[in-house]
């Protein structure tokens, strides 16, 4: 309501009102509040769906801790934690792989176009998709 058109609005309004054209005044006022709604129907509209893709984007990770699988946000995951690495999961942390073998996706990061091969010991990063295999 503090854009131009609106400012414009606001003083034709004003105008009208101080002519005595209350006709006119209350066409505007009409108008004014008409916009008003469908700005906030809009506005929250919009947060609404940024809420949602901010939870459907919350990467989870399936963790080891105390000798318990877990599901959690991968926000939560520390150090000594071991994590089930499976085709088609992201990887939530740098991580080691322990055991197996896995192929790892990192085009977002590197741009190589085929996914990566990686064996115990090697380092995933995080951001990474597993294409390929199951570790921990």
């Amino acid at each position: 309501l503090t854009g131009p058109m609106p400012m414009m609005l606001w003083i034709s309004l004003t105008i009208e009102g101080i002519i005595g054209n209350f006709a006119d005044m209350g066409i505007l006022l009409g108008i004014q509040l008409i916009n008003a709604a469908i700005s906030f129907y809009e506005t929250t509209k919009a947060a609404d769906a940024v809420a949602a893709l901010k939870a459907s984007l919350k990467p989870k990770a399936t963790v080891k801790r105390g000798g318990e699988w877990l599901d959690m946000d991968a926000v939560n995951v520390v150090p000594g934690d071991l994590v089930l690495l499976a085709a088609g999961s992201s990887i939530p942390a740098d991580c080691y792989v322990n055991a197996g073998e896995i192929e790892v996706d990192q085009s977002a990061m590197t741009g190589e176009s085929l996914p990566v091969k990686f064996k115990q010991g090697d380092l995933c990063k995080m951001g990474s998709t597993v294409t390929r295999g199951e570790t921990e």
